[in-house]
């Protein structure tokens, strides 16, 4: 097809779109009015309910204005996705000839489907069939049909497109791979401050990890490889090919803060789905109403960054975290073993005695957590307190009776029994189930002793350092988490077994403790996505730093690869693998500036000078230091100078936005920028082993352009 025929087809194509956007758009008018329509006849005909034939009718109505509600929600969709092909309505094209048949397949493949009289023109990105377009090239291929077989054959043609506006700029063909000039027009777009979709450039290892059918899957790649994104379309395809039993509102996002979550807001919309709810620790906290008042994980930064190596929390958060003490925990909450040496009476009857309560309590045929083993107990003594009552009640009236010297009403009596049965209960429920700080003060008390037993308490302080923190009116997050799983095991806060895929991103700054809260709270019926690099794992008293470490918490997981750094330009890509001796074998081709290193002796100046100079396409500037601190001081010199007409955007907490971000890189995890700006560079923060990761987390922030600040004494 000559690239006049592939003009035409494309003219015919958005000629078909535009048609359906007609009707789709009449439609979505006729279920307007169909829902408007359904919600007056409930208001109009609901009767008051006087019998069960009105509950029907109401039942029946509602059922109705609720299947309204679905086919207008999804014309809405369909509508929303046939507009945005409007622009680019497919990226590539493969003719294919299935093993046996003659006739040869011309495959459109686009973001998503359209369909003429029941005839795919474009498919998803996502179908079986289109699988070939990123694990082939010219040749023999195939692909698998869910539940059927595998499908062989030859792809005798692959074709690649560059649609803007609806007008073809141009096309080739590719006998490989996706074509290099594809991948290096989007790699050296500007960042919008949005990450971006990458169906059309998606890379074969990349489309691996995409369609795995693993349950668990961890992704390991080193920064820029794409751990993100392929995360994000991961979901995306997995909500797509299980349809029927996966929705969005069944789908998690963990990510580092608030921050990366702006910075993937609405990539799922774009990639055809509803949108997944993207959630961190604090947020999960706050969500279960536990113990809401709590420093947030952006302290901990802080706090490691500025204390020294013997400070008390500091010994004591690396002890928390661990996964020994994790271990510990579990196992102190599932062995607990109240003191249940007493029998119940009332005056001189026995009502409970403590054998039975023992062995209801211990019950290994029943549910095991504190929660479901107290409420064992405490049904068996309400319940056998209330056979009694009926069984004695003249002589519990003339007991109290006997006690006020008076003659009591019936209703006096029974208060007075159930005061005493609730003395029973509160003091039965204390014991059984104490509150989860005193469960986690004598569980610290019991691994310090444990340590001490050991002979490995080695500078550990004291416990009472760990203890009195959990006095104080604001909790440390070590601790509010430490709390919180507590609930967990406990059977507190009960399992959301709702909830049936999560993915993790940069899973190496989520501590051993917060895997497992997440493996807990969710159930095994929950499955995982990881992505991480371990390279990028900062605090050894916090962050996981070996892909075992990981591997270990989804012992059945599949683990794939990603080997190519597709971020940075090689010349940048090479200095921040050098900065920690790593091999830059992986770093994609695509040539740029080299890193500049300037000597200065005003840095707040030469970054003016520097972004004065830069591009004006250029979107996203970071300007990235250790910690927040010295972040806010740079701020504040800069701010004073800088007069440019770019936005300057500092404490950057809760968004990612276009302009100057001025920054503690831990919190830029995730995030890349058009431009880096390293204040600090030759500086004491980067001759340590935690000062070379800050390092090479600064450099590989970086897309195109990368300056390095050496600072020179006045």
């Amino acid at each position: 097809m000559s690239s006049v025929e592939e003009k035409e087809k494309l003219s015919k194509v958005m000629s078909l779109i535009l048609t359906q956007i007609n009707e789709m758009a009449r439609t979505l008018q006729d279920r307007r009015k169909d829902l408007r329509d359904a919600h007056k006849e409930v208001w109009a005909e609901t009767p008051i309910i006087r019998n069960m034939d009105d509950v029907l009718n109401l039942t029946m109505l509602s059922s109705e204005i609720a299947q309204h509600e679905r086919q207008y929600a999804q014309t809405n969709i369909k509508l929303g996705q046939l507009k945005n092909m409007m622009g680019s309505p497919y990226f590539a094209r493969i003719d294919f000839i299935e093993e046996g048949y003659a006739d040869t397949e011309e495959i459109y493949i686009g973001k998503y489907s359209l369909f003429d009289n029941n005839t795919f023109l474009v498919y998803d990105w996502r179908a079986p069939i289109s699988s070939m377009y990123y694990d082939y090239g010219v040749g023999k291929a195939s692909f698998v049909v869910p539940e059927q077989a595998t499908i062989f054959g030859e792809i005798t043609l692959k074709r690649q497109y560059h649609i803007v506006n609806g007008e073809l700029v141009y096309l080739f063909d590719s006998e490989l791979a996706i074509d290099d000039e594809i991948l290096q027009l989007e790699l050296s777009r500007a960042s919008d401050a949005k990450i971006k979709t990458i169906i059309h450039t998606i890379q074969r290892e990349q489309n691996k990890a995409i369609r795995s059918e693993a349950e668990h899957l961890l992704v390991f790649g080193p920064a820029g490889s794409g751990k993100t994104s392929v995360g994000l379309h991961r979901l995306a395809f997995l909500l797509y090919k299980h349809r029927g039993s996966l929705t969005s509102a069944k789908v998690r996002i963990f990510s580092p803060g608030s921050i990366f979550a702006s910075y993937i807001d609405g990539i799922i919309p774009e990639l055809g789905e509803e949108d997944v709810l993207t959630l961190d620790f604090p947020t999960l906290l706050k969500q279960y109403g536990r113990n809401n008042v709590f420093y947030d994980s952006y302290e901990h930064y802080d706090f490691l960054q500025t204390s020294n190596d013997s400070d008390p929390r500091r010994l004591w958060l690396a002890q928390k975290y661990s996964s020994e003490f994790v271990s510990f925990l579990e196992e102190y909450i599932r062995t607990y073993k109240p003191y249940l040496d007493e029998d119940i009476y009332f005056n001189k009857d026995l009502l409970c005695p403590k054998e039975r309560i023992k062995d209801l309590y211990l019950d290994r045929t029943s549910a095991g957590n504190l929660s479901s083993k107290t409420s064992r107990v405490l049904q068996y003594v309400s319940r056998t307190h209330d056979e009694y009552f009926a069984d004695n009640k003249k002589a519990i009236t003339d007991f109290f009776n006997s006690l006020q010297d008076e003659n009591l009403s019936d209703n006096a009596i029974r208060r007075r029994f159930d005061e005493q049965k609730n003395i029973v209960i509160m003091d039965l429920r204390n014991r059984l189930m104490p509150k989860s700080k005193r469960l986690y003060k004598k569980i610290l008390q019991a691994w310090y002793k444990k340590l001490k037993r050991d002979n490995k308490p080695g500078r550990l302080p004291d416990v009472n350092e760990a203890v009195n923190t959990l006095k104080w009116d604001k909790l440390l997050f070590e601790d509010a988490l430490s709390l919180f799983y507590i609930d967990i095991l406990t059977g507190r806060v009960s399992k959301d077994k709702q909830v049936k895929h999560i993915l993790i991103d940069e899973a190496q700054d989520i501590s051993y403790l917060q895997h497992r809260i997440l493996r807990a709270l969710h159930g095994n019926d929950c499955h995982f996505t990881v992505l991480a690099d371990v390279n990028q794992a900062l605090y050894s008293e916090i962050h996981l730093h070996e892909e075992s470490d990981i591997q270990n918490l989804y012992p059945s997981a599949s683990t794939m690869p990603l080997t190519t750094s597709y971020r940075s330009t090689y010349e940048i890509s090479k200095f921040a693998t050098d900065v920690l001796g790593l091999s830059h074998s992986g770093a994609y081709q695509r040539r740029g500036e080299s890193p500049q290193i300037m000597d200065t002796k005003n840095p707040a100046a030469s970054a003016v000078e520097i972004i004065e100079k830069l591009p004006e396409h250029f979107n996203t500037i970071g300007i990235l230091l250790t910690s927040d601190r010295e972040a806010k001081e740079f701020y504040s010199q800069f701010k004073q100078l800088y007069e440019g007409s770019r936005s300057v955007i500092a404490d950057v907490k809760d968004s990612f936005e276009p302009g100057i971000m001025i920054m503690a890189v831990p919190l830029a995890k995730g995030l890349e920028f058009d431009a880096v700006i390293c204040p600090e560079y030759g500086s004491d923060a980067f001759e340590s082993y935690l000062g070379r990761k800050f390092l090479y987390l600064i450099c590989t922030r970086a897309l195109h352009r990368l300056y390095l600040l050496r600072c020179l004494a006045e």
